[in-house]
């Protein structure tokens, strides 16, 4: 956990912390991959548990809030929020998960950092930098021009606690194939003005209905 805290004063592009799957996790999130949901919101870190509760409260169904492996994986899911507020030493950030992933060509995220786990399918795609064409990224070209060796792709695990940098020298990334049409569960937190700068997209854009 501590290369995780301290991710940010490194300068690495990708620090991963592998996690095995918890004893009756499979059976819940086979029931939650029937879903098709998109939550966003602002977390805070004094009240992350009840702010994500209240968040799902009216989005999942009773059946799903009803599973004796709910409260731990909002648990889980609050205390990766309050590790993340410690990494932006902020109060709180942005949240999201989501059923749906659609980030089919390699690009690198603009915010400082994020933190990824997918608790659902396979986790995000990533190339090494030693294995990107980041000219050809940065032209516009497809997926093939990218990358230059198809076995050097990586995956991160189910569960794995992720973190990762944008910006110009940030980590090349992609959904895997295998989720791109179909539904798996991805918790993604970020800088909290990611929140204020959805926020103030929305409101510009409801401006002109």
């Amino acid at each position: 956990m501590d290369a995780i805290k301290d991710f940010p004063n490194k300068s690495d592009q990708l620090a991963i912390m592998n996690r095995s799957m918890p004893e009756n996790a499979n059976l819940f999130f086979t029931e939650l991959l029937k879903i098709s949901f998109n939550i966003t919101g602002k977390i805070n870190k004094k009240t992350a548990t009840i702010n994500i509760r209240d968040l799902l409260s009216d989005k999942l169904p009773k059946k799903i809030q009803n599973n004796v492996f709910y409260q731990n994986w909002i648990e889980d899911m609050a205390n990766l929020c309050k590790l993340f507020c410690l990494m932006e030493k902020s109060s709180y950030i942005s949240y999201s998960i989501s059923s749906h992933r659609g980030c089919r060509r390699y690009h690198i995220d603009n915010v400082p950092i994020r933190l990824l786990v997918t608790y659902a399918g396979q986790g995000t795609e990533w190339l090494p930098d030693n294995f990107a064409d980041k000219i050809a990224y940065k032209n516009g070209e497809p997926n093939e021009k990218i990358i230059k060796d198809i076995s050097a792709r990586q995956f991160i695990g189910e569960w794995d606690i992720a973190v990762f940098k944008g910006g110009p020298e940030g980590l090349l990334h992609r959904t895997p194939d295998s989720a791109l049409n179909k539904n798996s569960i991805l918790m993604r937190l970020d800088h909290p003005e990611f929140w204020k700068n959805i926020q103030r997209n929305f409101k510009q854009n409801t401006s002109y209905l």
